[in-house]
């Protein structure tokens, strides 16, 4: 026994650099991934925190193998140079979930780094404390190979136990990936081994394979095409979708296109579109036949911002027009830009990248500003700041706006922060009287855009009065609430500008915002909040929608709807040609189900709401729910949502169907 136990230690000895090169590793890597899933709450008990587990152990093994034959400086340096990665890593996916509201994939960042480096300082400057957390692992084990501490031994495996570690390392992994089979929830939006093979949603991937693994299969994105698959969902014989002959649509024409279409993928589209319900005119189809339209994207508005004394024009729109108190604004990775894209064409941005500067070059037929171009409308666009961000100029002209103007074009005043609302709207008002009638203008609004945490003209300019009403709110709030009411004058201003010329009862007003206001504490938002609960469920997203008009009866609407919903909407509303199966939203007034889907994959209903990263489904009433069956059938519904608006840009598929435009 004696001598068994001295050849095992001569063993160890001799073969010591690959354990401790392992242990480090996998201490490393696994406090990173611990600290990461708590403070991003993910599940700990949970079959994902065990698939993270042994893809950490399979990670650190790797690094043994590939490690343990290097020169000693060498070693340490490429294991360090991993650590600070990983935890940099991690610190920046938590400080860009926290600054706008999603996780990033590389090949979204590779999209978008020109237009975001400006962010870069205020991004780094304005991380929370605890995210620093982050760097304790990397740090431990910088202190500990400085001060000796930790030592990798000079000495190089003995090769058949080197060979043997390449076998284990192979078997850990394929036990890995084997768990990926394993364990996934029934009513789960994407099984575990789909996250792995196109992690095309982050947040999902991240909590059912960790984020390291996360992070380099992420990686792979950048060199492949993703082609989710489609699956179209049969209907019930007494639910078959019927063609309505109330709407003017070619479906026949479309099948015969569809018939002739070579391009499989292209195929796909046709099959699953015309597979949807076109849902018929309703009481609400033509209520402003023929009136002009002013449709504004709010920059950042928020429940915060209707304020009966601070800004009493928005308030009393929202009692005296049409006021949607179950709408919500879901940040998609390019903000702004993609709720502005949603808003026009109805289709989910892409989660790979950023989609209007990824497609701003295709075809984009069934926009809703081409459906009033196509109406005899004049069609114009606003916004106030330059191109820098989003290739607008460009865009728009998809859309069908006859011209985008921006401050090159506007006489747009510079001040400390970004432009007022009322110089906007000013500028754009002698315009948008000149065009013809009836028109639809589209303007882009910014005076409440970020920051709210340190000094600007307009964050500054109403402080005085916001103190008198909430002198123990937050500076944040107090410096959006100020922003807020410079958004507000422009409104009355627009509004008494429209009065003069006697437009005013012939023009539709409608209000959305882009989403809730980045970089600001979402406690400070939810206390401010008085109307709703904000901390509940998905509500961090819920957001003002409002149609004015001064002939309108004042309505409250309650049915969920979101920015998806807005086109086909508006469209009805207006009583314009349009197909309803071209969009992934739906008429709101329309029977069909609606569903407002976050970029998580998470979504919610009438009957209640489901959490993607822990597959659950919460009713707002337990004697009115969804069986597990029910669930998986609306998953498989969102999931085709995703896939087709993916492919439909992938593919530039609307300008191969221009013919089926009603």
């Amino acid at each position: 026994m004696g001598n068994e136990g001295d050849k095992m230690k001569r063993i160890l000895k001799r073969n010591w650099r690959i354990v401790i090169i392992f242990i480090a590793s996998f201490i490393t890597f696994f406090l990173i991934e611990l600290l990461f899933r708590i403070m991003s709450r993910q599940p700990i008990a949970s079959f994902g925190f065990l698939r993270m587990f042994l893809f950490t152990s399979a990670s650190a093994l790797i690094m043994s193998v590939l490690l343990s034959y290097l020169p000693e400086k060498l070693s340490n340096l490429t294991l360090l140079f991993v650590a600070w990665f990983f935890s940099i890593y991690a610190l920046a996916q938590l400080g860009f979930k926290n600054y706008l509201g999603n996780y990033f994939s590389w090949s979204i960042i590779r999209n978008t780094i020109g237009g975001v480096t400006d962010y870069a300082g205020d991004f780094l400057k304005y991380i929370k404390p605890s995210y620093f957390l982050m760097l304790i692992p990397a740090t431990l084990l910088t202190l500990m190979i400085l001060t000796k501490l930790f030592v990798i031994p000079k000495r190089k495996p003995h090769w058949p136990i080197w060979v043997a570690t390449i076998l284990l390392t192979i078997t850990t992994h394929l036990i890995s990936v084997g768990s990926l089979y394993l364990f996934n929830n029934e009513t789960a939006l994407h099984k575990a081994y789909s996250l792995y093979q196109s992690p095309v949603m982050s947040e999902l991937a991240m909590t059912e394979i960790g984020l390291g693994t996360f992070m380099w299969r992420d990686m792979t994105l950048v060199f492949k095409e993703v082609e989710d698959e489609i699956i179209i969902i049969d209907p019930d014989p007494d639910t078959k979708p019927v063609e309505d002959k109330t709407r003017k649509i070619k479906t026949a024409r479309w099948e015969e296109l569809m018939n002739l279409e070579s391009n499989s993928r292209i195929k796909k589209i046709d099959e699953f579109l015309l597979s949807t319900t076109v849902t018929p005119r309703n009481d609400f189809t033509g209520t402003f036949k023929g009136k002009n339209l002013i449709y504004v994207m709010v920059e950042a508005m928020d429940l915060v911002a209707i304020d009966e004394k601070l800004t009493p024009t928005l308030y009393r729109l929202t009692q005296e027009g049409w006021y949607f108190d179950n709408y919500y604004a879901p940040i998609a990775s390019c903000a702004t830009g993609e709720s502005e894209f949603m808003s026009m064409v109805s289709l989910i941005p892409s989660t790979t990248v950023c989609t209007p500067n990824s497609y701003y070059k295709n075809e984009f037929s069934p926009a809703l500003m081409n459906l009033f171009k196509k109406a005899g409308y004049s069609t114009n666009s606003y916004h106030s700041y330059s191109d820098k961000f989003y290739p607008r100029s460009e865009l728009h002209i998809q859309y069908g706006s006859e011209k985008f103007y921006n401050n090159d074009e506007l006489d747009i005043k510079k001040l400390l922060g970004w432009p007022s609302d009322i110089n906007l709207f000013e500028e754009s008002m002698k315009l948008i009287l000149q065009q013809e009638k009836p028109f639809m203008s589209f303007i882009i609004t910014a005076a409440m855009h970020l920051p709210y945490d340190i000094d600007s003209t307009l964050g500054n300019r109403y402080l005085a009065e916001v103190r008198a009403v909430y002198p123990n709110h937050p500076i944040e709030i107090q410096r959006y609430i100020s922003k807020a009411m410079d958004f507000d004058r422009a409104v009355e201003k627009m509004i008494n500008i429209l009065d003069d010329a006697g437009e005013l009862d012939d023009t539709v007003l409608i209000f959305f915002a882009d989403h809730h206001p980045l970089k600001m504490n979402t406690g400070y938002l939810f206390d401010a909040t008085q109307q709703v609960d904000r901390r509940k469920g998905l509500n961090r997203d819920l957001s003002p929608m409002i149609i004015y008009n001064p002939k309108l009866t004042p309505t409250v609407h309650s049915m969920p709807g979101s920015t998806m919903d807005l086109a086909p909407t508006v469209a009805n509303l207006f009583d314009l040609e349009f197909d309803p199966r071209l969009y992934m939203g739906v008429d709101l007034f329309s029977d069909a189900d609606k569903i407002v889907i976050f970029p998580s994959g998470s979504w919610r209903t009438v009957v209640g709401e489901y959490s993607a990263p822990r597959s659950k489904f919460t009713p707002y009433d337990e004697e009115n729910t969804y069986t597990t069956e029910e669930i998986a059938l609306i998953n498989q519904r969102v999931r085709n949502q995703f896939a087709v608006s993916e492919e439909i840009y992938k593919t530039n598929y609307f300008k191969f169907r221009l013919e089926i435009n009603p």
